[in-house]
């Protein structure tokens, strides 16, 4: 079993011809009660007298050790803005946050035992996460990107979810739903910064090799990639469809370019960096 290590602390395309724009209507199904609205005002309060440290999630990033488990001691929140949804299913017990609405700088993925989160979590929710007895790793040891997680695994290389009664203690939302701009950038410009982060492709096709198929192929059992190429340099990068999709038997738009606006990851085993669309 790997070391634990524990920290302490002092103090889709847009196109002439088709769009992949997600124009689904994410905004919160269920509003803040009596009892999550006090939560938040005691934990803003702590942070506000320094009882408690609110940390960026770049700085929270910077606890993960390759191949080991960060175990959070300290009493400190990370605080961002959700740009995931499961409503379509493409997302599962998990969502990812950035930093900004608007010109975002880091991304962190949360995996949490709760389905239909998007319920809670809509894209753009302000979310406020106490980190004090959760972890910061990786679901799959190698694969490059750092997620908050409730447990370890039994090899302690991994972290797991968050229980869903730990996520109502711990993971606090606000009344704030802001507006998610996508970080506008060519392919090629895209790198392992921008992971967790909601990016818009620019100048981006499907190749005309994949017409007549769709997001998912029939014959895989959990997930395909499909090549996304840049129609400016020699650009490219994969969008990665759950055969659990919604949209997973919709037919891939490669009549024209546009802009592809989706979730910078990497695929399971951390081999591939992708693309995960919403809807």
């Amino acid at each position: 079993m790997k070391l634990i290590k524990t920290i302490i602390l002092i103090t889709f395309l847009t196109v002439a011809n088709f769009s992949c724009v997600q124009d689904d209507d994410f905004s919160i199904p269920e509003s803040l009660g009596l009892e999550e609205n006090q939560d938040l005002t005691q934990l803003l309060t702590q942070i506000n007298n320094g009882e408690v440290d609110l940390m960026t999630i770049s700085q929270v990033k910077s606890f993960f050790v390759n191949g080991e488990v960060t175990l959070i001691e300290s009493n400190i929140v990370v605080k961002g803005y959700v740009v995931s949804s499961d409503m379509t299913g493409n997302f599962y017990k998990e969502f990812y946050m950035q930093d900004e609405p608007e010109n975002p700088t880091a991304g962190i993925k949360v995996v949490l035992n709760q389905v239909d989160s998007y319920n809670q979590f809509n894209i753009g929710r302000e979310v406020y996460i106490k980190l004090q007895n959760l972890y910061i790793g990786e679901t799959n040891s190698g694969d490059g990107v750092t997620t908050i997680g409730g447990s370890v695994n039994q090899y302690g290389d991994e972290v797991e979810e968050i229980s869903e009664n730990m996520a109502t203690t711990c993971i606090l939302r606000s009344s704030n739903t802001s507006d998610i701009v996508p970080l506008s950038l060519n392919l090629s410009q895209i790198n392992d910064s921008h992971i967790g982060i909601f990016v818009s492709a620019l100048n981006a096709q499907f190749p005309n090799t994949l017409s007549g198929l769709t997001y998912v192929n029939p014959n895989d059992d959990y997930d395909t990639q499909r090549d996304l190429e840049s129609c400016v340099d020699s650009g490219s990068i994969k969008v990665e469809t759950s055969a659990y999709a919604s949209f997973q038997d919709n037919l891939l738009p490669t009549q024209g370019s546009g802009t592809l606006s989706a979730v910078v990851t990497r695929s399971y085993d951390g081999d591939e960096r992708v693309m995960m669309l919403n809807s």
